[in-house]
């Protein structure tokens, strides 16, 4: 009878000790919270725009040519000089006071032909440069770029079409960072054969001289949602199709569950939300989702 009480008693300790372990094991093999960060899910206005390349570019370039035959008298211009229009711009002397000219019968001024600039400009082709050279009537003198002509062109693609019209506004970005207004004032009616685009005049809206042929880039707003609901692009899991979307919802405020969402417009920084499972103020695992399994217990990271 005592021995058997004895044993008894061993294998009661035995099963208690057990399942304390157990219990120790189970506590033990439930995996520690991933640590992330998450933000809530805001409401705004977004836009997807189309960015194209473009250049600067002088409509207006005027041609001085000479009203007669003779010998240039006098310049009064370089090359790059800022004219104003009337100004003097060269002096032709005619054949016949040039064969005068020793016979003592020729006066002061007689024969001279004054050529003016036709607008404010600058020059920028100079064809005569020298005293005495001899130019025939209708010979191209120099040019004149008038400065307050500038425009920026850009070839569209024909997809865009529907797009354009006159007036749009767009943003022009130059190379050194800056960044200002310009509307289109006028389109084409010609399509490039080859790449199938058609040239777009923009008109920017600054004060700034600009040389012409700088490239630039020409930024118009394709389509424009408003009060939407908006995520960083970074909080946006997806499969290796890239046809799948979805987000790690935050409930109860440590677990994250996988929800998938219609992607709409998206920009360099945002996607739009266009979905009937998450709504405004919901927050969602902006850093540390990728390859998170589903109902994954997390800790939010500040």
């Amino acid at each position: 009878m005592k021995n058997t009480i004895c044993l008894l008693s061993t294998i009661l300790i035995f099963l208690i000790i057990s399942s304390c372990k157990k219990k120790g094991d189970t506590q033990e093999e439930q995996p520690p919270a991933v640590s992330v960060k998450a933000i809530p899910i805001n409401q705004g206005d977004i836009e997807n725009n189309i960015s194209l390349n473009g250049k600067t570019i002088y409509l207006k370039k005027n041609a001085i040519a000479s009203p007669i035959t003779g010998y240039i008298a006098k310049i009064n211009i370089k090359f790059g000089d800022i004219v104003r229009k009337n100004d003097v711009l060269f002096e032709i002397q005619t054949k016949e006071s040039k064969a005068l000219e020793n016979t003592g019968t020729l006066s002061d001024n007689m024969g001279l032909i004054k050529v003016l600039a036709s607008s404010d400009g600058t020059i920028y082709e100079l064809n005569i440069t020298e005293i005495g050279g001899y130019v025939m009537e209708g010979s191209l003198l120099c040019s004149i770029i008038e400065n307050e002509d500038l425009t920026v062109q850009v070839n569209v693609p024909f997809e865009y079409d529907t797009l354009l019209k006159t007036g749009l506004k767009c943003k022009i970005f130059l190379s050194d960072n800056t960044v200002f207004d310009g509307n289109i004032y006028k389109i084409l009616p010609i399509i490039n054969e080859t790449d199938q685009t058609q040239i777009v005049l923009i008109k920017p809206v600054t004060i700034r001289q600009l040389p012409e042929n700088l490239n630039l880039t020409v930024q118009f707003v394709n389509t424009k949602h408003i009060n939407s609901f908006l995520i960083p692009r970074k909080a946006v899991m997806t499969n290796e199709m890239q046809n799948e979307f979805w987000v790690m919802k935050i409930i109860n405020n440590n677990l994250a569950v996988k929800v998938p969402f219609l992607k709409g417009i998206e920009n360099d920084s945002l996607v739009e939300i266009l979905s009937p499972d998450l709504n405004i103020n919901d927050w969602v695992i902006s850093e540390g989702a990728y390859g998170l399994p589903d109902s994954t217990i997390v800790r939010i990271e500040k």
